[in-house]
């Protein structure tokens, strides 16, 4: 067994020997929290017995997100995926791990040049907390819920240093599905890597944007492949325009209703009455 499958191991065994201390917290069977972080991305998933984070924003906001809806008494997270080395999407790790055990870290292995990447690198070496490296056919399995890789594949080298324009493409995508409800985490992934995806992802009921609604993203046939019902935007005040209308155009065309976090705020999905539903903020 490889180094890559042996540590993956460990990342299911740590997930499912985390159960019942913290069920009494966790109310909702899956509930799923799109951060409003300003100008990047986090989403939380939560179930009675688990909560993975998918990136962290660029700041310390997310502390405070989690912190609404976590007691102080039981500030664990199961897993921390990191989707690429941009900081809009680990900023908040190092404020994250002053406050919250971290189980597992997850990322796309990938190094960069970037000074606050390989702090937050070396932070959580310093607490001892497992990283592993994600790749296409891994899954996670946690209560009922189910996260596969589906992004990048194993062509991807480890450790491989890119410049920053590429690091977009090497995205962790996943895919969440628990009983009838799907939802995919796209990450800042372009149409280049869309139309390798698209042949292969089924319909899903809920799609997270993929890079706040860049107009090099949210390609036409993406989505005709997708048919996603709802579309959440993690977006803040920006200088490139996002989100375009270029992309709200084809969220729009297929007929995905927009949730934007600049707009709506916190955008809640819950599995509620063996159905899912956005919940009302109010």
């Amino acid at each position: 067994m490889n180094k890559l499958a042996i540590t993956f191991c460990l990342l299911f065994v740590d997930l499912f020997l985390y159960s019942s201390l913290t069920s009494e917290i966790f109310g909702q069977e899956l509930s799923v929290y799109f951060f409003p972080v300003g100008q990047g991305d986090s989403e939380l998933i939560k179930t009675k017995r688990h909560a993975v984070l998918i990136d962290t924003g660029p700041g310390t906001k997310v502390v405070s997100e989690l912190d609404k809806l976590i007691p102080v008494y039981k500030r664990k997270i199961d897993l921390i995926l990191i989707t690429h080395p941009n900081v809009d999407h680990f900023g908040g790790m190092q404020e994250i791990l002053k406050h919250y055990e971290v189980k597992v870290v997850m990322m796309n292995g990938i190094d960069t040049e970037s000074g606050s990447y390989k702090n937050m690198v070396n932070v959580i070496k310093q607490n001892k907390i497992p990283i592993v490296f994600a790749r296409s056919g891994q899954k996670i399995e946690f209560s009922e819920a189910k996260l596969s890789i589906i992004w990048p594949g194993l062509d991807l080298k480890i450790h491989e240093t890119l410049p920053d324009k590429k690091l977009n493409d090497t995205s962790i995508v996943s895919l969440l599905e628990f009983k009838d409800f799907s939802a995919l985490f796209t990450g800042d992934i372009s149409a280049n890597a869309e139309r390798v995806l698209a042949g292969i992802l089924p319909d899903i009921d809920l799609l997270k944007v993929a890079h706040h609604g860049s107009k090099y993203s949210s390609s036409e046939k993406f989505l005709a492949t997708l048919h996603p019902e709802y579309a959440v935007i993690e977006v803040g005040k920006n200088s490139y325009g996002h989100p375009t209308p270029e992309a709200l155009l084809r969220l729009s065309g297929v007929g995905a209703e927009i949730l934007r976090t600049d707009v709506n705020g916190l955008v809640k999905v819950l599995w509620k009455n063996n159905e899912w539903q956005i919940a009302d903020n109010k």
